[in-house]
């Protein structure tokens, strides 16, 4: 699905996986870095490990700037 074009975060689907466009600040190359990150899930937080509700499968310092749909594989996996 590489030539999927990419969504607004602000319509995001909280329901289902989703493939995450993020973009992280790299301060030692003064540069903004953006990868993307596959078959990622919203998850409600609630817990002591994770009071806040936050994207599973996006590592800490993130930030999501845009999703796409999962592809059949990664979807039928979570």
């Amino acid at each position: 699905m590489t030539d999927t074009p990419w969504l607004p975060m602000e319509i995001a689907p909280f329901d289902r996986r989703v493939d995450l466009r993020a973009q992280r600040w790299v301060a030692g190359h003064e540069r903004i870095r953006v990868e993307i990150f596959t078959g990622c899930k919203w998850c409600e937080g609630g817990s002591v490990r994770h009071p806040a509700p936050y994207w599973r499968r996006l590592p800490t310092g993130w930030a999501p700037i845009g999703w796409r749909e999962a592809d059949a594989d990664t979807a039928a996996a979570g």
